[in-house]
């Protein structure tokens, strides 16, 4: 029988910004079980990986390659319950979702319905946090994002990656 997975495109932090992830993680005596190869933030969630065939994957990669985006930075300050996440909201990252959204609706691939306001699991068991807590930022450029097949016990496979690329550079004066 075959592992239940679920598809995502996500973010990873830099390496940097990944060990200040854990450093907070431990300084709050949030549960550190979850493999650090394995922190993430996600854009958006897939559904069900068995319910993907392989041209529909092709597909989907074809459709995540074609997508032209900036660079965008990610900040977290706060930790809440198990979770980073960014008190002010990130504009970057709520337009790189609406367009991967749109994107894929062009390609006639259909999405579940979900709420979007990114955020860091620090923590998928123990103990959560009572009351949030202000943090100093945690943050990175995201210049990349990926497609991932999260595979229960198995852990995450990569099945593309791509980057974020800057269009315009600012102007010498």
């Amino acid at each position: 029988m075959r592992s239940p997975s679920k598809l995502y495109v996500m973010l990873k932090p830099p390496l940097p910004a990944l060990q200040r992830v854990c450093g907070c993680r431990s300084s709050h005596g949030l549960d550190e079980s979850y493999p650090v190869d394995r922190l993430h933030s996600t854009l958006l969630r897939l559904g069900d990986g068995a319910a993907w065939s392989t041209a529909a994957i092709d597909r989907l990669r074809v459709a995540l390659a074609s997508l032209w985006f900036e660079p965008f930075a990610v900040a977290f300050d706060q930790v809440e319950g198990r979770l980073l996440r960014g008190r002010q909201g990130m504009p970057g990252a709520g337009l790189f979702h609406r367009a991967l959204r749109s994107l894929l609706s062009v390609y006639g691939i259909e999405l579940p319905a979900h709420d979007f306001w990114l955020h860091l699991s620090l923590a998928y068991r123990g103990i959560a946090l009572a009351s949030p807590r202000k943090i100093d930022p945690i943050g990175w450029l995201a210049e990349d994002f990926r497609l991932i097949r999260s595979v229960e016990g198995h852990g995450h496979e990569e099945l593309g990656r791509w980057p974020l690329i800057q269009r315009q550079y600012p102007l010498l004066l």
